[in-house]
């Protein structure tokens, strides 16, 4: 479900729309259409930056000054998923992103995310 971008927004309720431009490999360029916590739409291009089929995926946004990182990785535990998600800023230009995208902001959006993901398979 993760590597099928164009998917995201049947099961993630923060994703209003995603396409990827061509064949999911490093260095594709995401589309995203995403909800903010607070209602309102914002669109973002982030690039692949790692794939570990099937454990693993991770994309890069940037801009000015500022990286943002974010990983999803799958791990096998007791017949069971467990999916961790990490983020991280860079950049001399960081504060500005993280002052839009507060640690908060990011809780609420990655939490529909997670919560999407796991109705999926209830």
């Amino acid at each position: 479900m993760l590597a099928d971008i164009e998917g995201w927004p049947e099961w993630n309720p923060s994703c209003a729309a995603a396409s990827i431009d061509g064949p999911i490999e490093v260095g594709r360029l995401l589309r995203l259409k995403l909800l903010h916590p607070r209602g309102r739409i914002f669109h973002t291009r982030p690039r692949l930056e790692s794939i570990e089929r099937p454990r693993r995926l991770s994309w890069v946004a940037r801009a000015t000054g500022a990286r943002a990182r974010t990983e999803v990785t799958l791990i096998p535990a007791e017949g069971k998923t467990v999916v961790e998600l990490t983020t991280s800023t860079s950049g001399p230009m960081a504060f500005s992103y993280r002052w839009v995208m507060r640690p908060k902001t990011q809780a609420l959006l990655y939490g529909t995310m997670l919560g999407g993901l796991v109705e999926r398979f209830e």
